[in-house]
């Protein structure tokens, strides 16, 4: 059962895929709030 616990990549790798994930969730929140935004601007030009 040792295998379980040893890492298999290196802590660079582990320190890439971190940085990775944040970028990633940092595009998804801008990309959200940009399309909250957006949608907003739409509905009030909206015709009745």
């Amino acid at each position: 059962m040792d295998f379980i616990f040893n890492q298999n990549v290196g802590d660079g790798a582990n320190v890439f895929m971190v940085i990775v994930a944040l970028i990633v969730g940092l595009a998804a929140g801008l990309s959200y709030i940009d399309n909250k935004k957006t949608q907003k601007e739409q509905d009030k030009y909206k015709l009745k």
